[in-house]
């Protein structure tokens, strides 16, 4: 067989297998796109840095402080008064009444002192959670917000751990077990600048949140047939 018949032979063996391999690689590009418009865009956002620049955060942060301040000052002359007192029965003479009523008095003062500050941190812990709650809420309303605007299906919390300055092993024991207990909690270990939202968030901060009893943050009527 000559050379020239054997080319033309072997021509459509070879047209053949190049057009399969181009239908192959189309169907790979395709299976890929499908899969990149069926798979939901997942975004990021550094919550705890959010909030720290959330004007409503600040200011209820800024509340907490004075309250914390203005406590101090009348346990500062709370105390004051029960040293005042302690003083007082130790230059009275024992047995006498007076020094019966002031040891009386400082007694009540002490238990009074103690009950206040029982009191005032569980009532400081309740508006703590209740005043996180509201700011919660109010981030789940603004990442919703900035993320349908997107375009983003999923967001996921971003825990920005910066390395220590000084080796593992001359860390104290607080602070290893506080950045261990960080990577544990951490949901993204990697994430393109283009998928964080953040900065995105903070700028809608900025803008006044709607009350959380507002039209547009009501809850969504489920469709019939999704319940």
């Amino acid at each position: 067989m000559s050379t020239a018949s054997s080319s033309r032979l072997f021509r459509p063996v070879v047209t053949a297998l190049t057009l399969t391999a181009c239908v192959a690689a189309q169907g790979a590009q395709d299976a890929a796109a499908t899969r990149s418009a069926t798979a939901p865009i997942v975004g990021v956002v550094n919550v705890i840095k959010a909030v720290e620049q959330y004007p409503r955060y600040i200011k209820l942060r800024a509340e907490v402080d004075a309250s914390v301040k203005q406590y101090e000052v009348k346990l500062k002359q709370m105390s004051a008064r029960a040293d005042e007192l302690r003083g007082t029965v130790q230059v009275l003479a024992e047995g006498s009444q007076d020094r019966a009523d002031k040891e009386f008095e400082y007694q009540m003062l002490l238990q009074t002192l103690d009950y206040q500050r029982k009191s005032y941190r569980d009532s400081m812990l309740k508006q703590e959670l209740r005043n996180t709650l509201s700011v919660y809420e109010d981030m789940e309303y603004v990442i919703g917000v900035v993320a349908k605007r997107k375009g983003v299906g999923v967001v996921m919390t971003k825990h920005d751990i910066r390395p220590s300055t000084e080796p593992i092993d001359q860390l104290s024991d607080q602070e290893v077990k506080v950045r261990v207990n960080a990577y544990d909690r951490r949901n993204v270990w990697f994430a393109a600048n283009e998928v964080d939202m953040t900065g995105d968030v903070i700028k809608e901060l900025m803008i006044p949140v709607p009350d959380r009893n507002a039209p547009e943050r009501a809850p969504k009527a489920t469709p019939p047939g999704k319940e």
